[in-house]
């Protein structure tokens, strides 16, 4: 893997190429990954260079961010903590780690990236720097820049074959001024998958998914993104990836979430997603 410093969108930032796939972290703030795509391509996600998607001092920035999820209040004031200052960088065997400041709650979160073969691997270690405890779990949220063709699937097959059962949630309402509709034409179920096309409305979907994975497809190929799924462990509204499509295809974000754990003092709760682009 190649890594230099460089700068994306006038902020300070790393340029990590393996296997002519590119990826750039955003450190000045964030962090952010706010490229991913083939050296020479289109960027695959998305990101706000008008710098007007906020809620109060919170920014949304776009690309990959690491958010804090709690079981029934996913989305508090914790969550929209702002995320503006400059991060710590730090070089690993094979990768790079960008962490934030600790945080009121005493939280520090870091994203180690690492890439082999093909394969980016993007650890969000999440570590309780109080000497109180700590109850949450990760939440990796990938904001996509889609195309007129681009197709999204969350597959829901690889469940246990003797006791299979999916759960699809749908928040109609949340967050303000969110909503969705539960007859959206975006979104289409077949026996294995949930399919989606981003068509202007906004829309969220949560799902137990047993592999874990969303897939995002178009001309500028296939982007997979995976976490491990701990059965029995207590999820978000049960739900272990989520998929939200902004009003006028501003964006669509591919979530996954961690179990919730309650961390003593000094511990590290560790969620992996593996990236693949195809």
């Amino acid at each position: 893997m190649k890594i230099k410093e460089t700068t994306f969108d006038g902020r300070a930032a790393f340029e990590l190429v393996e296997r002519r796939v590119r990826l750039v972290i955003v450190h000045s703030i964030g962090p952010r990954i706010a490229f991913f795509g083939r050296v020479g391509g289109e960027n695959l996600l998305y990101w706000d260079e008008t710098r007007k998607q906020r809620r109060g001092d919170w920014h949304l920035y776009g690309g990959h961010r690491f958010w804090i999820a709690r079981t029934g209040a996913d989305e508090s004031e914790e969550t929209y903590a702002p995320d503006n200052e400059p991060c710590r960088v730090k070089r690993t065997a094979g990768g790079i780690a960008v962490s934030t400041p600790v945080d009121a709650s005493r939280v520090e979160k870091t994203l180690v990236i690492r890439a082999r073969n093909g394969v980016w691997t993007i650890d969000h270690v999440l570590r309780n720097t109080s000497d109180m405890l700590w109850a949450g779990g990760a939440w990796a949220l990938t904001a996509t820049r889609p195309l007129r063709t681009t197709r999204y699937e969350i597959p829901l097959d690889g469940g246990d074959p003797g006791w299979d059962v999916i759960s699809i949630v749908i928040p109609r309402r949340w967050g303000g001024n969110h909503k969705t509709r539960i007859a959206d034409p975006q979104f289409t179920l077949t026996d294995d998958a949930l399919t989606f096309r981003s068509r202007g409305l906004e829309g969220k979907r949560l799902a137990y998914a047993p592999r874990g994975t969303l897939v995002m497809a178009d001309k500028r190929g296939v982007f997979t993104k995976s976490a491990p799924v701990v059965v029995g462990a207590q999820y978000p509204y049960g739900a272990n990836v989520a998929a939200y499509l902004a009003p006028k295809s501003l964006m669509v974000e591919l979530e996954t979430m961690a179990p919730s754990q309650i961390l003593g003092p000094g511990h590290i709760l560790h969620h992996v997603e593996t990236w693949t682009l195809g």
